[in-house]
């Protein structure tokens, strides 16, 4: 049976789950664990957090206008696929967030919700961002930067981004006790965020068949910045000489890897195996 597929590039079924489960995520780490506490987190979900906390207004009604310039901004960078996978995770995040406040509140010690609302946090964002989605806020600043520099740590811009915020913030309500424990959570969703994405070591062995292979050989190069080596090989029925492409990237950086390359070349073959350790410039190195 034929697997329909969305226009983000992966089976629809597959897409509402992860988005169902990354807004899922994010509302618990709000409503259950951050809001009751009242830790505030950086960007624009802490800047919302701040409004709802001393004028009530919706954390996700917030989030979504504060967000428009940021979108706007970034669709000029990816183009209109990066804010079709931008609104459908800001807007279901925002939505659920509104709508799904009933989680029991059973912990209110402000070091716990800090860590385990930054780790749900983390999970949530990381589902999200593996399957090509944002939730906007510090995640779109954090894209805009790796549009230029590609291979800095999601997970550690985000960190920083908030990190400058929340140090604001507590400057605004001098409550730097709040700070310490904002800083927690935001570490807590940072690593988290990271090792859904890239894991300890994990990575993606790639082959490529295809006779538009100058073209995916220089976008791999420069868009992606990943080294690229040509093997020579045989078809096996046809016995024609053929070349494949092989390349080893991140997880993250497969999704826009199959895009890039579906663009250049709609019938091309590609193999994406999964590798549980790379040594070397660019992953990690023999310690």
């Amino acid at each position: 049976m034929e697997v329909k597929k969305s226009f983000f590039g992966r089976s629809l079924f597959s897409d509402i789950l992860s988005v169902a489960a990354g807004a899922l995520l994010f509302s618990l780490s709000l409503n259950m664990f951050l809001l009751p506490a009242g830790i505030v987190l950086g960007g624009f979900t802490g800047i919302a957090t701040l409004i709802k906390l001393y004028f009530g207004v919706p954390v996700g009604l917030m989030i979504l206008i504060l967000n428009l310039p940021l979108i706007i901004w970034n669709t000029k960078l990816y183009g209109r696929g990066f804010l079709a996978r931008t609104l459908v995770g800001l807007l279901a995040t925002s939505i659920v967030s509104d709508a799904v406040t009933h989680f029991p509140v059973t912990v209110t010690d402000p070091f716990l919700c800090a860590l385990f609302g930054g780790l749900a946090m983390g999970a949530g964002c990381g589902i999200l961002f593996v399957r090509g989605f944002t939730t906007g806020g510090t995640d779109l600043i954090a894209w805009a930067i790796k549009y230029r520099w590609k291979r800095l740590s999601t997970g550690n811009l985000i960190f920083l981004c908030d990190g400058i915020i929340i140090a604001l913030a507590a400057l605004v309500r001098w409550d730097f006790t709040g700070m310490l424990y904002s800083a927690l959570a935001i570490y807590a969703s940072s690593r988290t965020v990271d090792f859904l994405l890239d894991g300890e070591k994990r990575a993606r062995l790639i082959l490529i068949f295809s006779r538009h292979q100058e073209g995916i050989c220089r976008m791999l190069l420069t868009e992606l910045e990943r080294g690229v080596t040509i093997v020579k090989g045989v078809g096996g029925y046809t016995g024609e000489a053929k070349n494949i492409l092989f390349c080893v990237v991140k997880p993250p950086e497969l999704y826009r890897l199959k895009q890039k390359v579906q663009e250049l070349d709609p019938a091309a073959f590609v193999v994406a195996c999964e590798v549980s350790e790379v040594l070397g410039e660019g992953f990690s190195h023999p310690t």
